[in-house]
């Protein structure tokens, strides 16, 4: 998992639209995880979601 995304790197709406889906499949995953009790650290839950909106954040400006 990346912990610190470089957002504003992202020149091409592409891109951004590409690395939102893949935070929200790791998000699910990690909720599943979570729900089922395998999740080791589910403050992880936090970070992936303030990194979605980062990313959703980011797109709308460009």
């Amino acid at each position: 998992m990346k912990k610190n995304i470089d957002i504003k790197s992202f020149s091409i709406e592409k891109n951004l639209i590409k690395e939102i889906e893949i935070q929200k499949k790791i998000l699910q995953k990690i909720k599943l995880n979570h729900s089922v009790g395998l999740c080791k650290n589910p403050i992880e839950i936090r970070f992936i979601r303030r990194n979605i909106a980062k990313l959703k954040t980011e797109l709308n400006k460009k």
